[in-house]
């Protein structure tokens, strides 16, 4: 590692170090957890910040102060010549995972500090399913529980099976037990569902329902963890699967009925369920509230952002640099389609001519993350803090 900078001065020509105890944890707590790098560096400077930044209640607080974990990268599935693909990940931080790249494989899920893929090739790993951390590097194989093709799989930490997941705020818990829920269509058109667990190393029995139509589940969409009740896109997001972790129960549900197209499922920034689709010019956003005994919940539209002023490809922008294009400037040229979004951060990935956007709901603003165009992507969303750096020497 790379020896730190000598601390900054202040005014007064004293250093930070000799600024009174209280104060030293404050500022450090304030250190952006979008930029890893700082808390690393920061480690380094002496004995007792190293102490202060590995220490187990400074870290649950700063976790805690900052809410919602920071996006550290974006994952998503690359073709390369000769028909080969990789799963890649994709730098927006300072973080810098062990591996970036992993041949063979397509990304199907990240949540809770944890990756999901599918091997195709056996290429790097023989499971046909496994789980990675990037924080750690560590990887946790299983074998897939269906022969069929058409499946949709999620990961999620083993709390949020319990109503709200009350005992952990999947802050840091990316080393824990973790659930991988698997929702496929048997020879008979039965929609059914069957749960891993990390702790049992076991799959769950099956669980069943009966839809009118035979549903194909659109595996490479991205699923919604809403509570404890997961969803999936089924048949050209014509349908919505939903399975309740807690009572083991799978139920059906119909998307926006002015939806057209594809679509993805997200967590509504009001809570329930969101769903979000383009057609023509518009992104369109719906929430579904729980209905109560005597009603059923319903769709209702939430928001409608204008898209023909994202970038094309014959205007240059930045990688990972907000932009003050707005919604106003440049008409776009071709399709434009939802491709992913950040839970907690109210963040969603579109593809267009000229690559992927991010754009911040809240805010407007729009960046730049990649110059390629995938199907998907995968954000993937962590603390990543001096505890789990490597490199630095242990404090005696």
């Amino acid at each position: 590692m790379a020896t730190p900078p000598p601390p900054p001065k202040l005014q007064c020509g004293r250093s930070l170090l000799d600024l009174p105890d209280e104060l030293i944890p404050e500022i450090l707590l304030r250190l952006p957890p979008h930029d890893p790098r700082r808390l690393v560096r920061c480690s380094a400077v002496c004995k007792p910040w190293r102490r202060l930044l590995t220490d187990p209640a400074f870290l649950r607080r700063y976790r805690a102060f900052h809410g919602v974990p920071p996006m550290l990268g974006l994952i998503f599935y690359l073709e390369l010549p000769r028909s080969r693909f990789l799963a890649r990940f994709v730098r927006t931080t300072s973080f810098r995972p062990r591996t970036l790249d992993h041949a063979g494989c397509y990304v199907r899920d990240a949540r809770h500090g944890r990756v999901l893929f599918s091997n195709a090739t056996s290429e790097e790993n023989e499971d046909e399913l496994f789980v990675w951390s990037p924080v750690t590097g560590e990887r946790w194989g299983l074998d897939m529980p269906s022969p069929f093709d058409c499946w949709s799989v999620a990961v999620l930490c083993a709390a949020a099976a319990r109503e709200g997941g009350c005992d952990c705020d999947h802050l840091d818990c990316h080393g824990g037990p973790f659930l991988v829920t698997f929702v496929d269509t048997d020879d008979d058109g039965r929609t059914y569902a069957r749960v891993y667990s990390s702790e049992t190393g076991a799959w769950s029995d099956a669980t069943y329902a009966q839809h009118p139509n035979n549903l194909a589940m659109d595996m490479k969409d991205p699923s919604a963890l809403v509570g404890n009740r997961i969803y999936f896109p089924a048949a050209g997001s014509k349908t919505i699967v939903e399975y309740d972790l807690g009572r083991r129960k799978l139920a059906f549900v119909d998307p926006p009925l002015a939806h057209q197209g594809h679509g993805i499922l997200m967590p509504a920034m009001g809570g329930g369920l969101g769903f979000a689709s383009v057609r023509g010019s518009r992104l369109y956003l719906w929430s579904r509230e729980t209905g109560s005994a005597r009603t059923a919940a319903a769709w209702t539209p939430s928001r409608v952002l204008e898209l023909n002023t994202l970038p094309n490809r014959r205007t240059r922008v930045p990688l990972n640099q907000p932009t003050a294009l707005g919604f106003t400037e440049i008409l776009m040229e071709e399709y434009v389609t939802v491709v992913g979004f950040a839970e907690g951060l109210g963040v969603i990935f579109v593809r267009t001519s000229a690559g992927v956007f991010a754009i911040n709901l809240e805010s407007g603003q729009v960046k730049k993350m990649s110059s390629r165009r995938p199907g998907v992507v995968i954000p993937y969303m962590s603390f990543y803090t001096p505890d789990h750096a490597t490199g630095l020497p242990p404090v005696p």
